[in-house]
């Protein structure tokens, strides 16, 4: 069955319409509004006015609404993002990755999607959180929070997958190749602590500000993952993520390789028995969905 083409003025005044839709609400006036001065003369005249509600403000309920609905949406996806930043400049900067990256289906969750790429792409004085520092060092904890509710939010929508046991006979491939990572797991790096903070905003209040915990001493990894509708962190060694970074890029003996040349001499003694364990666990923990085909002059990056 097919369905006849729509009219050409009707599909023109649905562009239209969806222009105006997009048009970031102002913010000059220390909220949020629609400027119904802008709208095109021609879309207000095609809008019916009533007896107490004029055309441009029929069109305005829409325009509000529509980006009211994304700001939401946003602020429930990236929470932690927006509580540190506070909602009226985490809104501004859900303007500023609608208009980069604009919606495109019918999924809402979706509109999440890449949304710390576009918080990176920001400049750096925009997304600092205080004054009184270098911009770079400012920025950098939003920056990490958007990464950390990215892996949160994919961890989530991620399909399910049936977790990858290696037997014996996977041996010799398990040497020449790398290991795909599930996608209901993630591995996190974090030099604030803030993927904690991100498990328990559940018990938060919705419109709770938090203030940004003092930097570790150096950084911590993290296993973020999803066991049924259950999402949970395990603390990782700063070797065995280094370890199960590497194994998504090199075969196992590669992989063993780069570690080995990364510890310092006292600790090869006591390598490979750890990283026998390492491997095991993740294993166990259902971290892999399979092989992958290792890539040629991958380096570590950690």
């Amino acid at each position: 069955m097919t369905w006849p083409s729509s009219p050409e003025w009707l599909l023109e005044l649905q562009a239209r319409f969806g222009a105006l839709l997009r048009t970031p609400l102002d913010r000059s006036t220390g909220s949020l509004r629609a400027d119904t001065s802008a709208y095109e003369a021609a879309l207000v005249e095609a809008a019916e006015a009533s007896a107490t509600v004029t055309s441009a403000d029929r069109l305005a309920v829409y325009h509000r609404q529509y980006w009211f609905r994304l700001f939401t949406v946003l602020q429930g996806l990236y929470p932690l993002t927006a509580r540190l930043a506070g909602y009226w400049r985490f809104n501004e900067f859900a303007a500023a990755h609608l208009r980069q990256r604009p919606p495109r289906g019918f999924d809402l969750d979706a509109v999440g999607e890449q949304f710390e790429l576009s918080l990176a792409e920001l400049p750096p004085a925009s997304v600092a959180l205080a004054s009184g520092s270098a911009v770079g060092v400012a920025a950098q904890p939003l920056l990490e929070a958007a990464r950390v509710d990215a892996a949160f939010h994919r961890v989530t929508r991620a399909p399910h997958a049936e977790p990858f046991h290696p037997s014996m006979a996977d041996a010799a491939r398990l040497l020449a190749s790398g290991l795909r990572l599930s996608p209901a797991v993630a591995l996190v790096q974090e030099n604030w602590p803030l993927c904690e903070l991100r498990a328990a905003l559940a018990d938060r209040h919705q419109h709770d500000t938090i203030r940004l915990p003092e930097p570790w001493p150096a950084p911590r990894c993290w296993l973020l993952g999803r066991r049924g509708s259950k999402v949970g962190l395990l603390a990782l060694e700063p070797r065995e993520a280094q370890l199960l970074d590497l194994l998504q890029r090199l075969p196992l003996e590669q992989a063993l390789g780069h570690l080995e040349a990364a510890v310092p001499p006292a600790e090869r003694a006591a390598l490979p028995e750890k990283a026998q364990a390492w491997l095991a666990r993740s294993v166990r923990l259902g971290v892999w969905a399979g092989f992958a085909e290792a890539r040629e002059g991958a380096a570590d990056s950690r």
